[in-house]
């Protein structure tokens, strides 16, 4: 970065956006990942037209920029750009509902709009509509997650499926809006998501294209009945009909449920009680008998499977003899309960003070929170999972910051074909490359289709040693490199691997030839998925 071409556009910038919207960072950002970026400043927008000038003042003096919603993509980067150098401009201001039709469901956002912040505008309007929830937990941006083809369990399950439409600064500062929208169907642009003529909407996702600053997403209406599933699968050696029967499930009833969840018994234990660092193995490792200990002690078997289903009651009780009968040959124990269920339990448990302290609170704690991400109501059941190793967790109400509590995790995220064979040699592999580098094996496989698994194994380490940051990032590499070879892509990189995009065997040329008619200097997030 040239400090001198810098300092003309930060005096340009001053003028247009005041100083209170520049922030001189020149630091490292630091993320989960364990390692640093450099950036020389931040600017924090609060509309459209500050960033249209903050774009058309970088172009002029070729400063790079790196957009980000809120930065909260833990463990895939966070606020960090791809290169060193890149002036991060933060749109967690821009955090507006600009519209909402409560008829059709659909909703208009800036980028600063959280999971937490859509729903209380959505309670205060007494608006019943599900929540786009993730396990990235309540303060992270609608906008991002759908960008980044985010998923979550409820109904709607793939967010850029329920995208409808956007708008976006270019890299000249010109605002891209859809063809079907200057066509003159600016309503019926926000309700059908192809438009008219060739679809560029995409390139925004996953993309550097552009800065997208409002978009408009389409939201699942709360049904008359939610009823969430658990099923066990006792022994290992059970999987492969496990797979067989979720695609069964997926194919006959799957329009009323969300994306169906298998978890190793890793991830789920991970959810259930600390980590047993006075018990840890000469291999770094659980030793099998305390993993056996800690299984019995929370009643988990080898595999559990997590799913839910949606509709009015006859429509739901007639799924659930469906799912019975489909799971009965390979599930230990399949319960079924719902939000009130759930919600009697742990107020009953709470009455009586022989088990108010016990283990089984702690259970019922974590399933109540469960059962608020099946309802789409903004939960961090999953955000623990970062501080599972290292980190220090935030006092009791404070909202949780993986990043800012110092907590080491990658996520590797492949996609593999849901074939029980196939499925069997991932999580082998997954499990064989995860225990060589001292790694514990924490699988999920997320149904994405009755097709395909998207599988999320986190890496988890603690930052402050610099020999376990080395391992993280070795497995890693080794589960990206070894997955590749077996057909296991990730559908999403972290900002430490998205350079491997850039090789020309791998980057469609339609691709670079894109970006260099839109951007010719690489102004917008240089180095993003490759481009």
């Amino acid at each position: 970065m040239d400090y001198g071409i810098l300092e003309k556009a930060v005096f340009e910038w001053k003028q247009g956006l005041g100083v209170a919207s520049i922030e001189f960072v020149e630091r490292s950002y630091v993320s989960t990942l364990g390692s640093t970026k450099r950036v020389p400043l931040r600017l924090t927008p609060k509309d459209v037209t500050e960033v249209i000038s903050i774009v058309e003042i970088a172009g002029k003096h070729k400063v790079p920029l790196y957009p980000i919603s809120t930065g909260n993509n833990w463990g895939y980067g966070s606020k960090s750009p791809v290169i060193d150098g890149c002036v991060v401009v933060d749109l967690s201001k821009m955090d507006k509902v600009l519209a909402f039709d409560a008829q059709t469901g659909i909703v208009t956002l800036e980028p600063g709009v959280t999971q937490r912040k859509l729903n209380a505008y959505l309670q205060k309007k007494g608006c019943s509509f599900l929540i786009p929830v993730t396990g990235a937990g309540p303060d992270c941006s609608l906008i991002g997650n759908a960008l980044e083809r985010g998923y979550g369990i409820t109904p709607y399950a793939d967010h850029f499926a329920a995208v409808m439409s956007l708008e976006a600064v270019l890299p000249d500062g010109t605002l891209y809006t859809s063809m079907l929208d200057g066509f003159g169907g600016g309503d019926v642009n926000n309700l059908f998501k192809w438009g008219v003529g060739p679809y560029v909407d995409g390139i925004f996702s996953q993309g550097n294209f552009g800065i997208v600053t409002k978009m408009t997403i389409a939201l699942a209406p709360i049904p008359e009945r939610m009823e969430a599933f658990f099923f066990s699968v006792k022994r290992d050696d059970k999987l492969e009909l496990a797979v067989e029967k979720v695609r069964k499930v997926l194919r006959e009833v799957g329009t009323v449920t969300g994306s169906i969840n298998l978890m190793n018994k890793h991830r789920v234990l991970s959810m259930s009680e600390a980590y047993p660092w006075d018990a840890i193995g000469e291999d770094g490792l659980i030793p099998d008998a305390v993993l056996q200990k800690m299984m019995r002690r929370n009643q988990v078997m080898d595999w559990t499977g997590v799913g839910a289903i949606y509709g009015n009651k006859r429509v739901v009780a007639a799924v659930k003899k469906e799912i019975k009968k489909i799971l009965s040959p390979v599930a230990s124990r399949l319960v079924f309960l719902t939000p009130g269920k759930v919600s009697f339990l742990a107020h009953l448990l709470g009455a009586i003070p022989v088990v108010r302290d016990a283990h089984i609170m702690n259970t019922v704690a974590t399933l109540k929170k469960t059962m608020d991400l099946f309802a789409g109501e903004p939960s961090e059941i999953a955000l623990p999972l970062a501080y599972w190793k290292s980190g220090e967790k935030p006092k009791e109400g404070d909202p949780m910051d993986p990043d800012r509590d110092g907590c080491g995790l990658i996520w590797y995220s492949p996609l593999i074909p849901m074939r029980p064979d196939v499925t069997r040699e991932f999580v082998e592999m997954a499990s064989r490359i995860c225990r060589a580098h001292k790694i514990e094996p924490l699988i999920t496989l997320t149904s994405v289709s009755d097709r395909c698994w998207d599988s999320t194994v986190p890496i988890l380490f603690d930052k402050r040693n610099q020999a376990e940051i080395g391992r993280a990032h070795a497995c890693y590499e080794e589960l990206l490199d070894a997955g590749r070879k077996l057909g296991f892509v990730p559908y999403r990189l972290g900002i430490q691997s998205m350079g491997l995009l850039a090789d020309e065997s791998v980057q469609p040329k339609l691709l670079r030839k894109l970006k260099n008619a839109i951007d010719p200097d690489n102004i917008i997030a240089p180095g993003r998925y490759g481009l």
